[in-house]
């Protein structure tokens, strides 16, 4: 139950996450930097030592959304938490390392879930579907996007939220930091279930994280709430390491900034 943003400018990228659950659920740890065999990443945490939101030193992010308009297979689901997704991946230097690791990984015992990889120096934001029995991918060209979430109904939830979003990318700051948490505190159509920012009786939107990615650097800002009533904690940055990543030391990702 999430709404994920990606922003793209060239060699450089936004993205942002707002992540809904039950409101008896803890709203999650802030981010912290984790070392990965020589590999840093930034990301939240959900309290069990899983993430649904990383990025990391060769400014490689990956988000992870529930699937819930799928039928399970007839394995039994629901005994490894998707959470631990992330941190089993975000310490790949490349998209080529990533693929690497999910062709020898299992996800068995694991609910369906989509996960979102983007990768700056391919320009390219890859998507992959686990239904609980199998594993399926999507390259998408490097445009804006948005993934919508509901345990009420992904598609509801994507032609809902999807109307504000088209709305919101008419205004004139659009593709901006201050843009990109307006979108994701918005209540347009609510508040409500499926306004961006969720206010059901048992759910709402616990907390918003964003990164920004560029080539010198990755940045991670986040709202341990509600993004319509908190503000952001301090951010955390990294700069982008060239000697840890080998494609990015022969390659001139510039200096552009969104």
């Amino acid at each position: 139950m999430c709404t994920l943003t990606v922003v793209t400018s060239n060699d450089t990228y936004l993205m942002a996450m707002n992540r809904d659950e039950k409101i008896t659920r803890d709203a999650g740890l802030p981010p912290e930097v984790h070392e990965f065999d020589g590999t840093r990443a930034i990301y939240p945490g959900d309290g069990d030592g899983g993430t649904w939101f990383a990025t990391n030193e060769c400014g490689i992010a990956l988000a992870l959304l529930n699937w819930n308009d799928i039928t399970l297979g007839g394995i039994a689901a629901n005994t490894r938490s998707r959470g631990r997704v992330i941190p089993a991946l975000i310490d790949s230097r490349s998209l080529s390392d990533l693929r690497v690791v999910f062709g020898v990984s299992s996800f068995q015992g694991m609910m369906p879930f989509r996960l979102v990889g983007v990768f700056p120096l391919e320009q390219e934001i890859w998507e992959w579907r686990w239904d609980s029995t199998q594993l399926e991918s999507q390259v998408h060209l490097w445009e804006s996007r948005h993934w919508f979430s509901s345990s009420l109904s992904d598609e509801r939830a994507e032609s809902l939220r999807g109307v504000a979003c088209r709305t919101a990318h008419h205004e004139p700051d659009a593709g901006s930091v201050p843009w990109l948490r307006r979108l994701h505190a918005s209540h347009a159509g609510g508040p409500g279930p499926f306004s961006l920012c969720v206010h059901r009786e048992d759910v709402k939107t616990l907390s918003y994280t964003e990164a920004l990615v560029t080539s010198r650097s990755v940045r991670m800002g986040h709202f341990r709430g509600s993004p319509c009533t908190e503000g952001p904690t301090d951010p955390i940055e990294i700069e982008i390491e060239r000697a840890a990543c080998p494609n990015l030391a022969v390659a001139d990702l510039g200096s552009s900034a969104i």
